[in-house]
């Protein structure tokens, strides 16, 4: 039955791509997977910050599915791998007319350091390349695991304080929820895919991604 479903979501992908293409991966990561290539990209931003680096896997998973969601950019304008509005990222201080953060990517560098600096934005440089790219997983997984260590979300902090820290980060309880039931879940038991990918779902969802990958290329 499983096979059948998901095979059908594939025919109909091209109907609906953007839920077929979400719906894919969070059966192919399920509720334990986390992407291997990006493992030591958690462990290096959180242990600069000191956070568990299974946190930030989590924020990831949540935000956009670790950079798989049909979008990248929020519907609010939201962006990269953990989704920084803009002027979080280049900095409040930035005069724009949008109040809701977002700044138009063509009217000011955001992976410029001094302008971060100058306008006290959370962008940060982790892999020093010079600049604080928020479309860059390192980059941006630093600017996360900074942001939640200054909010109460640091290895020695409470379950209460890591929670706050979340919401911190997206003022959503649905949203805490989520993050905590991946975070949770990660600390029982954790795979690394693609090599773990054992179960009959996530082998489907797997080649289905590889079909529509392959299909998407030809077409």
């Amino acid at each position: 039955m499983l096979v059948i479903v998901l095979c059908l979501g594939a025919i109909g992908w091209f109907g609906q791509h953007d839920k077929v293409n979400n719906a894919l991966y969070r059966a192919y990561y399920g509720d334990h997977g986390i992407p291997a290539v990006h493992q030591d990209v958690y462990k290096e931003a959180a242990a600069t910050y000191d956070v568990d680096w299974r946190l930030l896997a989590a924020v990831h998973r949540v935000e956009t599915i670790f950079s798989h969601s049909s979008s990248m950019r929020s519907s609010v304008g939201a962006i990269g791998p953990f989704q920084f509005m803009p002027r979080t990222w280049l900095g409040w201080q930035y005069d724009t007319d949008d109040q809701k953060g977002d700044v138009p990517e063509d009217e000011v560098d955001l992976t410029d350091l001094t302008l971060i600096e100058q306008y006290g934005g959370l962008g940060r440089d982790g892999d020093d390349d010079g600049k604080a790219d928020p479309h860059s997983l390192v980059d941006s997984a630093h600017a996360a695991a900074y942001y939640l260590s200054e909010h109460g979300g640091q290895t020695t902090d409470s379950v209460d304080s890591i929670q706050n820290a979340i919401f911190e980060y997206n003022r959503s309880d649905q949203y805490v929820s989520d993050v905590m039931s991946f975070y949770e879940q990660y600390q029982d038991e954790l795979s690394l895919l693609p090599g773990d990918a054992t179960t009959t779902t996530q082998q489907v969802a797997r080649y289905t991604i590889r079909y529509l990958d392959w299909f998407a290329g030809w077409a």
